[in-house]
């Protein structure tokens, strides 16, 4: 793998909390130090509602070293909550990503730091192809992974900072290897964690079949 200046890695967040400024960024200046030894190897851009969620999508799809997408974010089963108090539905973040995942380079995967929106069935609905504008787009997306059930902010953070490390530094001839030498590191590492903090990846492997990596079971549409 040829060595970069970059992660490849673009980190989205929306306020937390009205009254205090909590952010995941040091966390990842701290990553981006430690694989980069500078604070600012990722992008990071702050979202509102959907029309900046989907611009800050476009914006950083738009540069060449983008592969990977972290969304943080308050979460809910189906959706993720956007700080202006509106609800982003997984349909909406399918089209977002979608619509601008066309272009020669693509993104690979995203991780969304969000409770209970990480179901698998929810993040199977976000490997689908998307209706937009009456054309068939196609989902060129290999996996997304979350949360299925109420998380800890502090504790799911530093896992989720853990996860980027091991992947990061993980080397393998597919994006399907890599990612599935992660997990097995991962859950060789910290045995159970994954599983006790309700964490879900789901990997397409063909038309139709997925792949929970996390508990081993394939789902088929």
């Amino acid at each position: 793998m040829a060595v970069t200046r970059n992660l490849g890695l673009g980190v989205l967040e929306t306020r937390w909390f009205n009254e205090r400024h909590h952010t995941v960024r040091p966390l990842f200046e701290f990553l981006s130090y430690a694989l980069k030894d500078r604070p600012d190897a990722f992008t990071y851009e702050r979202f509102v509602g959907a029309s900046s969620f989907r611009e800050a999508v476009r914006f950083m799809t738009g540069q060449e070293d983008i592969d990977y997408l972290y969304v943080a974010a308050h979460g809910d089963f189906g959706k993720i909550e956007a700080s202006d108090g509106t609800g982003l539905s997984r349909t909406f973040l399918r089209n977002t990503i979608n619509e601008v995942n066309q272009r020669r380079r693509k993104l690979k995967g995203v991780l969304f730091g969000s409770c209970k929106f990480g179901d698998a069935y929810n993040l199977i609905e976000l490997l689908r192809p998307s209706k937009i504008r009456g054309q068939t787009v196609a989902n060129r997306l290999l996996w997304v992974g979350g949360y299925d059930q109420e998380i800890e902010y502090t504790r799911s953070s530093l896992f989720d900072i853990y996860f980027y490390d091991l992947f990061l530094r993980t080397t393998a001839p597919t994006e399907m290897a890599r990612l599935e030498k992660t997990v097995a590191d991962l859950k060789r590492m910290l045995p159970g964690f994954a599983e006790n903090q309700s964490l879900c990846i789901v990997a397409r492997h063909s038309k139709g079949r997925y792949r929970d990596l996390i508990r081993g079971v394939d789902i088929s549409d």
